[in-house]
Parts: structure tokens; sequence; C-alpha cells
């Protein structure tokens, strides 16, 4: 994967000043990372996609939230990736700021990441607020499950700071991906653009035309104490929705 190491305090000088050139401090910050799980489930009845396809009728797989909080470099910083499709509007705002007030740090300096499967919940405050002022039928989410989901992984991420380990060395790797994703347009056989390659496309003749114009690479970050691996984030950019409507 073209793994490449660095030592942990010039990684820490570029995530607090943003430049690899700038003056080395006189100590040596010292980073420890933490990661953290919460199991973010939707109940029975859910909607799914905010009620663009069915709602949840079945668990067969539990929705997780994985994270990790990086400290030493300035307050901390934190990353938090659920098994969610979005996270919009208020809804981000909110769980941004428990997360923060939970391992003391800013809002600014949480990212949140929603992995977009369909078959999971779309938060979005305003919007639910919205339908449920004006008693309009169905539902983009239940407010009182945000709630709980929001209060539980910023638990879990203050909870994991007590598991701190040093960060000795930050890793970084690429390698490219085959056979996975494509972009929407397209050309066809005659050299036509096409638009009509879809989330779940099942006409073999789109599904096999050419891959067209995206970034190819899965990129990994590490971090290691010593050589033993704390965490891995990874970034690929697809559209993941080879099987979902079903519910569950």
């Amino acid at each position: 994967m073209n793994p490449t190491r660095r030592d942990a305090m010039g990684a820490a000088i570029a995530l607090t000043v943003g430049s690899p050139f700038a003056p080395v401090r006189a100590a040596e910050p010292k980073l420890t990372l933490a990661t953290f799980d919460a199991e973010v489930t939707i109940p029975i009845g859910h909607p799914c996609m905010g009620g663009g396809i069915a709602p949840a009728k079945e668990i067969v797989d539990p929705l997780l939230a994985h994270g990790f909080v990086l400290s030493g470099a300035g307050k901390p910083v934190v990353f938090v990736a659920l098994d969610w499709c979005e996270i919009r509007n208020g809804a981000y705002d909110l769980f941004r700021n428990a997360v923060a007030k939970a391992v003391g740090t800013e809002p600014v300096r949480v990212m949140l990441c929603a992995l977009h499967q369909h078959d999971a919940p779309i938060v979005d405050l305003e919007a639910q607020q919205l339908l449920e002022k004006h008693k309009a039928r169905g539902a983009i989410c239940d407010l009182a499950f945000l709630e709980k989901a929001v209060s539980r992984v910023a638990d879990a991420a203050k909870t994991c700071l007590k598991t701190a380990r040093p960060v000795t060395h930050i890793g970084t790797g690429e390698a490219k991906v085959e056979k996975v994703a494509s972009n929407r347009r397209y050309l066809d056989e005659s050299g036509k653009v096409q638009y009509n390659r879809t989330s779940a496309s099942r006409d073999p003749k789109v599904r096999a035309g050419e891959e067209g114009t995206i970034d190819p690479l899965l990129k990994t970050l590490s971090f290691w104490n010593g050589d033993t691996p704390l965490c891995g984030l990874s970034a690929y950019a697809t559209h993941p929705m080879s099987y979902y409507g079903k519910a569950g």
C-alpha cells in the first residue's frame, strides 16, 4: 500500500500550525490517541433514508459509530464515522457540540462523517420539527432516538480518554481500488455520454461500461505506538449501494 511513517513530533506540529516548515517548538509534543465505538441502530419502524425507502422492520446488522480522540496538539481532535445515511443541519451541530463538550474541545475540532448506507437514518432537526409543527404525514427521523444516540456517542468518546495511548509515529499509505466505483456519467460503446448509471443499476451493459472519471485511490492515515498499530483511518469516495431497500 506504499506506506510511509514519520515521527509524531513532526506530525503534531503539522496538525497544530498546518505547515511542516513552521518553527519547531522547544518542547516536543506528546500525542496520545484513544478509540471508541457505540451502537446507533435505529429502532424498528424508524424511517430509512429519511422516508425515501421502507422503514426498518428487522435488524440484519447493527449500526455503529466508530471514532478516535487525538490529544496533544492543542485541544483534542475527534473523528467520528457513523453507519448513517446523512446528518443534516442542526443535527450535525448537536452531534459536534455534544462530543466536543464531552472531551473538552471545540466543535470545529470534531469531524463527523456519515458513511451513507441507505438502510439507515437521515437525521435533520429542523426538517422533522417542521413536519411535526404542521402535523404532516410521514417523518424523517425520531428526535428522541437522535438525542439518545448523540448522548451514547458522546459518553463513549469521554470514556475512551481513560485508555489513551502514546502516539510515536504516524503513517500514510495509498493503493488503487479496482472494479468497485464508477462515475454515473460515462461514454457508451458509441461514444455517447450517458447518465443512466444509478445507485443500483441492473442492466449488465450499464454496469459494464467504462468507469469514467473517478479518484481510484484508497488512502489511509495510521497511528502507531512503536510497532503497535493504534488506529487506521481510510478514505475512499464511493456510493456503496449494491444492496438496500430491504428495511433491515
